[in-house]
């Protein structure tokens, strides 16, 4: 049985890498060329260096905005400075070999072999846009297993990190409510933070950098108040978009993103379920979800993240027939769906242009936040304790 977990995992593992290898040789001599966003990433840190605006638009080397914060594009430095096909092929690799890592480390072996098969179409497609969703996704994963380690330090980086990438990590700070020491927490917090937005000064002075993070402000301040979804087909503006196209009404996104978010804390409320490590890995599993169908720029590369937190909670839960639908569900829905299996006419005028993807992953949410609220202590019998160093219930939690 041993062999057989590990002759698993290394073919998975094989799979992954050969697969990193297919895609970014084929993006950098096929005939379409990279992605976008990679050339945006690696024109981000040359315009910072360089003293240019690095929100405004620049034509002549790519399209659309770059709307990632100053620091990431520091973080994106040894990619931008080495030859074009490596940085490729090392992005790629980076995001879709941390993601593999942190299921690995988060699950038992054959819980995370299940898991990283089931995600394994969306890490093909975050590899193929040269997107950051994955290592998103495994920044998150990598916070929570240092709560539970209680290395409040590197919890507090690997959100920090993750906030620079995109903004939205910043809800893995919900999981630091399960964990004592919290005032703690707070003060490294603010040091990760404080070290990841000033990594920009060594490159430029502060004057520049206040003009690039004022910059930011107005762009992050404009996709804000936009109603999301409603204008290409590469955005997906989730649970919000849903209800427009639903309801046909036009409204803004914060009063239900107010509503998502009130709706996931709410289980919180049973504080004495937190000293259960299922009950804490439910909760991640619901925030990975969360992250996309409350996100109003959500795009299909996104969904590997949500994807990650249904794959995840479908191998640590007991398997229901209801568990099995929502998954398969998803498969087919938000991975299959992308695939040229399905034909690009369905792709465009039916799971595209009814933003399809999202209505799995939000009855898949739906029904993780039920079984918070409705959590069972004698429940953890059954359910998977992480291989950590705090597997004691936390009754000091507070």
């Amino acid at each position: 049985m041993r062999l057989n977990r590990i002759s698993t995992r290394s073919w998975l593992l094989a799979l992954y890498v050969v697969t990193i290898v297919i895609v970014a040789i084929g993006k950098a001599y096929g005939e379409r060329g990279p992605d976008n966003n990679f050339v945006i990433f690696r024109w981000s840190f040359l315009n910072l260096a360089s003293g240019h605006d690095m929100y405004a638009a620049q034509p002549q080397h790519h399209t659309d905005l770059y709307k990632y914060s100053p620091s990431f594009a520091v973080l994106f430095a040894p990619f931008a400075l080495i030859p074009f096909a490596i940085s490729l092929a090392l992005w790629d690799a980076l995001n879709t070999l941390l993601l593999f890592y942190a299921v690995d480390r988060l699950l038992p072996s054959r819980q995370a072999a299940i898991a990283l098969a089931l995600i394994y179409l969306e890490a093909l497609r975050s590899m193929q846009r040269s997107q950051s969703n994955s290592l998103v996704t495994a920044l998150v994963i990598l916070a929570y297993l240092a709560f539970e380690q209680r290395k409040q330090l590197g919890a507090a980086f690997a959100i920090a990190i993750g906030a620079a990438v995109k903004i939205f990590p910043l809800a893995a700070l919900a999981l630091a409510i399960f964990y004592p020491r919290r005032l703690r927490f707070a003060l490294w917090m603010l040091v990760a933070m404080a070290v990841v937005l000033a990594l920009p000064l060594l490159v430029v002075p502060p004057a520049q950098l206040a003009a690039q993070y004022q910059s930011w402000r107005a762009v992050e301040a404009a996709d804000a108040l936009s109603v999301g979804g409603g204008g290409g087909g590469g955005l997906y503006g989730g649970v919000m978009q849903q209800l427009r196209l639903i309801f046909g009404l036009s409204w803004p996104n914060w009063p239900v993103q107010l509503m998502g978010t009130v709706l996931l804390m709410l289980p919180l409320a049973r504080w004495r379920n937190w000293a259960f490590a299922d009950f804490r890995l439910r909760f991640l599993c619901a925030l990975l979800v969360y992250m996309v169908i409350f996100n109003h720029q959500s795009e299909s590369p996104s969904f590997v993240i949500a994807v990650t937190g249904i794959a995840i909670w479908f191998v640590s839960t007991p398997r229901t027939w209801w568990h099995t639908t929502v998954m398969v569900l998803t498969i087919l829905v938000v991975s299959i769906s992308s695939t040229d299996i399905t034909p690009r006419s369905w792709q465009r005028d039916f799971f595209v242009h009814y933003r399809l993807k999202t209505i799995p992953c939000t009855l898949a949410w739906i029904t993780m936040i039920w079984e918070l609220l409705t959590f069972r202590p004698s429940e953890s019998g059954e359910a998977h304790e992480l291989d950590v160093a705090a597997r004691e219930p936390l009754a000091n939690a507070g």
